[in-house]
């Protein structure tokens, strides 16, 4: 709980000392004054205390009045510069603390705040320890020493929970944030149930706040299932990382992957993965070419190395064998590269045809909209009728004595968009079978490359002294060797990255059953019982409160944002809700805000939830409501003795309205006679 217990404002001005002090009690306190008398000030000076001044559109100083600021009037047309200013706020939960914060000071800055650890104004005869702190600046909702913000949620025994940032990011509620939702101020306040919420970048912050107040147990499972959601966006980086470099590895051997998806899955056989490499136009695995390879050289080194003479006669069969291979080579890389360039200019076709379908669909879609919205219209085009002959119109700008019906632009929109997708496989189509080609076309190009390189050496040798030991046979255990090394290498990185796979496919089977295991209602039976008691007590007090805009059977809350709706049942049969601001008066919306309100902080008292127990309106009565629904407020306001609840108001500057709208009810007054900041 969070008790105003007392505020002090202490001004410094050239002519003397000047300032107010009041004390507040448990229950209903109503802070009176007529208007100019400065409720305002001592208003925005709370929220100044507890650094919530964003409420009021900025922050620091900015937000203050200038009497505490600038100049005080007083008497009446005297002038009194400000040369310093504080606010001390007195505030209880289990114990009890003062605030002390400058609004203008020669040697503090408005960011420093100083906690005294007790009574200091109620009881101001005793010493107390103090801490300086400091707020609005980096860390000051974060840091444990002196983060004004993080202290004060620790004084309420508030856990603020992470919530999900716009950019999926998790970050701490700020405890600003929650605070729109006992605290309405006049300006703005009153526009909107969460209407001075500072905005920090946080994904449907109010629906949060709420949950948080009314301490859901939805928001845990919320918040889990954001962080599940937000690991498996990690974890397609990470496979997608992984992937790559498992491709890159295939790439480097000359060979393709194969057998594994870009995107996440589990994998049960892992022998099904493999770097795939073509042998006499033929795909094999890695494994299976330097197994070759491996015999091919042991083979070679069970004998000794010949010379260039003995060697000669199967130089002269393996030449003319290289030639017709470098023949075939030639001629499917000839077939193929013509092949290529056709695939790719097709490719550009697909593309300037899907732009070009995509740009009519977006006309057709566009033309509808147009068309629909007209249809609404009381005009004769609209229903596809001449407002002059009464004759029919068609979508169509054929003849109108050909018979032929022209295709509706709803059927015509259906078959752009069946065209796009199709257009759009084609050209996925198309971009895989480049791909293919390109990689085909590059491996023939290589085998070319040593094919001619083969046919050289072996003519070299042709013409190279009989005696001499053949150098073509050396070069050719020396870089089957290398190979095999090289293709060792390979396939030790390559299985290498497989343990890691494995690894990465049980983390995947363990994320997605943690999606799988999810609540599918993700909200408890508590949760249930606080929202439906939260929608009976909003609903009961719009009845007390005079409401009269919407019918009571179609007011809901919503499970989605857990404020006031409409229900609204469409012609077909489906139910649609929108908020209630849209469907009641002006005075009405106040009574809504009222209402909701007192509801959220009924709902938290008997569920014992996380709000303070702490209501704060400044000027509530707005939009000229009745008198009579004003006092019906504050008589319900008035049943919260053990909490507390704050109502500054001026009662139309009349006794009268004030005697009218208060008698019976039990609270405590505080009267602001003349000006709130007088001589002290």
């Amino acid at each position: 709980m969070l008790k105003i217990r007392a505020i002090k404002i202490e001004v410094n001005t050239s002519n003397g000392l000047f300032g107010a002090e009041y004390q507040f009690e448990s229950g209903l306190n109503i802070i009176r004054g007529n208007n100019s008398t400065g409720k305002s000030s001592l208003f925005q000076s709370i929220l100044y205390g507890l650094g919530f001044e964003e409420l009021l559109g900025a922050r620091n100083e900015k937000t203050m009045q200038a009497v505490l600021k600038d100049q005080v009037e007083y008497p009446k047309g005297t002038l009194n510069d400000v040369i310093q200013s504080f606010v001390y706020l007195e505030i209880e939960n289990k114990e009890t603390v003062t605030i002390k914060r400058s609004v203008i000071s020669q040697i503090r800055k408005p960011q420093l705040v100083d906690v005294f650890f007790g009574a200091h104004l109620t009881e101001p005869n005793k010493s107390y320890e103090s801490k300086p702190m400091y707020i609005h600046d980096s860390g000051g909702a974060s840091n444990e020493l002196y983060g004004f913000h993080l202290f004060l949620a620790n004084f309420l025994e508030w856990n603020l929970p992470e919530v999900v940032t716009t950019t999926g990011d998790l970050n701490k509620l700020y405890i600003q944030q929650v605070a729109p939702s006992f605290i309405k101020e006049q300006k703005s306040g009153w526009s909107d149930f969460m209407a001075t919420m500072p905005y920090y970048g946080i994904r449907n912050t109010s629906a949060r706040v709420l949950e948080f107040i009314l301490n859901l147990d939805v928001f845990e499972n919320e918040k889990r299932k954001q962080h599940i959601k937000i690991q498996k966006q990690v974890f397609n980086n990470k496979w997608s990382n992984h992937v790559s470099q498992l491709n890159k590895l295939a790439e480097r051997s000359g060979g393709t992957l194969s057998g594994i998806s870009e995107t996440p899955q589990i994998i049960n056989n892992f022998n099904n993965i493999f770097i795939q490499v073509i042998k006499d136009d033929s795909a094999i695995s890695l494994n299976e070419y330097n197994n070759l390879q491996k015999l091919e050289l042991e083979g070679l080194e069970k004998y000794p190395t010949g010379n260039v003479g003995s060697k000669v006669l199967g130089n002269e069969v393996f030449l003319n064998e290289l030639n017709q291979k470098l023949n075939q080579l030639s001629l499917n890389h000839n077939l193929l590269s013509p092949e290529l360039n056709f695939d790719k200019e097709r490719l550009k076709q697909y593309e300037k045809q899907l732009l070009a379908v995509h740009e009519d669909l977006k006309k057709n879609k566009g033309a509808l909209k147009v068309k629909t919205l007209g249809a609404s219209l009381p005009s004769e085009v609209a229903f596809d009728h001449c407002p002059t002959c009464h004759q029919d119109l068609k979508d169509s700008l054929l003849p109108t004595d050909i018979e032929q019906n022209p295709m509706r632009i709803e059927d015509n929109i259906a078959f752009l968009d069946a065209q796009e997708r199709m257009i759009q496989i084609f050209t996925e189509g198309q971009r895989k079978s480049i791909k293919d080609k390109e990689k085909q076309l590059s491996s023939y190009q290589l085998q070319l490359s040593e094919v001619r390189q083969q046919i050289r050496a072996i003519q070299q040798e042709l013409i190279s002294d009989e005696r001499l030991p053949s150098v073509l046979e050396i070069e050719k255990r020396l870089n089957l060797k290398k190979r095999v090394e090289f293709f060792n290498k390979i396939t030790e990185d390559f299985y290498l990255l497989i343990e890691e796979l494995k690894l990465l496919s049980k983390e995947y089977e363990v994320l997605l059953r943690k999606e799988k295991n999810l609540p599918k209602d993700f909200f408890s039976l508590e949760d249930k019982n606080k929202l439906s008691n939260l929608e009976a007590y909003f609903i009961y007090l719009l009845r007390e409160f005079n409401y009269q805009s919407k019918v009571f059977d179609n007011i809901t809350i919503s499970k989605e944002s857990y404020l006031p709706v409409i229900n609204k049942t469409l012609p077909n049969g489906f139910e649609k809700q929108y908020d209630i601001i849209f469907d009641s008066s002006a005075s009405d919306f106040i009574r809504c805000i009222w209402a909701y309100s007192t509801a959220l902080l009924n709902t938290s008292v008997h569920h014992n939830s996380n709000h303070p127990k702490l209501l704060i309106f400044d000027e509530p009565k707005q939009q000229d409501i009745a008198m009579e629904d004003f006092k019906k407020f504050l008589a319900e306001l008035s049943k919260y003795e053990e909490q507390q609840v704050l109502v500054f108001a001026s009662f139309e500057n009349s006794d009268e309205s004030f005697k009218a709208s208060t008698e019976g009810l039990k609270f405590h007054l505080n009267q602001i006679q003349e000006k709130l900041i007088r001589p002290i």
